[in-house]
């Protein structure tokens, strides 16, 4: 996430990118009507394939093929791989939700477009984990840097490119704060101030919206000021601590710096010349591949 985290699920845009790193997700078909999965995350899973619950570490690649169940004529084998660097803190659950749907589709011979692609892996990640924007969904679909937003209403999702900006590079804090445990810390402080969180994410919006509009123009020095001003509004929020301030504060070579999702931990990323400590990254140019 470049900008628009929090804000997104209020219907506000959102800055997204892949990043060229990929999870491998292989499916075969199994004789007998089971589903086998083997992965370097968890241990291996063998069930009736009519006869499993979508829980545990592989719970998204479980609803996938859950949804795909009613058109799979037999067994399903599934063998995950990934070169995603878990020290940059990347979560692989929207990667690997998107590569499971995607290869099901082939074996199950079911035609998903790319908007339908995404809106069936946002509702397995909504399934379990009560909310989400589905940009992190999009980026593994399409690939490349994308304007994302959502009608939280009518559950549409309205996404499109955007020019690649200068060099991307990631620090990780050293741990995580899941997701769900950010997003109750601000709910509880946004019931007790409601009015000012309200305007922050308004705020998170229209800065968000000037960097889209940068980014269009080609303007990175600008789209810069947007991140920095967007950080601002993520320790508003409260989801920056210590840590994060003091990596943010060492990218002072880069052209913006900033938290990349929820806060509380997990990765800074920063745009433009390389500080100490960061990772740099390639954009992917392309989102979900078949390989056959």
């Amino acid at each position: 996430m470049l900008m628009g985290e929090h804000s997104v699920v209020y219907g506000y845009p959102a800055i997204v990118c892949a990043i060229e790193q990929r999870v491998t997700v292989r499916v075969s078909r199994l004789e007998q009507r089971e589903v086998f999965i083997r992965s370097e995350i968890a241990k291996d899973f063998s069930a009736p394939l009519d006869g499993f619950k979508d829980e545990g570490p592989l719970r998204f690649v479980l609803s996938a093929v859950k949804h795909f169940r009613p058109f799979l004529a037999q067994g399903v084998n599934i063998e995950i791989n990934s070169d995603i660097d878990p020290k940059l803190g990347l979560g692989s659950s929207a990667a690997v939700t998107v590569a499971a749907l995607h290869g099901l589709t082939r074996l199950s011979q079911v035609d998903l477009s790319p908007a339908d692609l995404h809106a069936t892996a946002l509702k397995i990640i909504r399934h379990h984990q009560g909310r989400g924007s589905g940009a992190d969904l999009a980026a593994s679909v399409y690939g490349g840097v994308l304007a994302y937003s959502i009608d939280q209403a009518e559950n549409k999702a309205e996404i499109r490119d955007l020019p690649f900006p200068p060099q991307l590079s990631l620090r990780y804090a050293g741990y995580k704060t899941p997701t769900a445990e950010v997003l109750s810390k601000i709910a509880v402080d946004m019931a007790k101030e409601p009015s000012k969180f309200t305007q922050l994410y308004a705020n998170m919006g229209r800065c968000t919206q000037t960097a889209i509009e940068a980014a269009e123009s080609l303007d990175w020095s600008e789209f810069a000021k947007n991140m920095i001003e967007y950080q601002g509004y993520m320790t508003d929020i409260g989801v920056s601590d210590d840590t994060l301030d003091s990596i943010i504060k060492s990218a002072g070579s880069a052209l913006a710096s900033k938290i990349s999702g929820s806060g509380l931990g997990d990765c800074v990323v920063a745009m433009g010349n390389l500080p100490d400590g960061f990772t740099p990254v390639d954009i992917a140019k392309l989102g979900v591949l078949i390989h056959e």
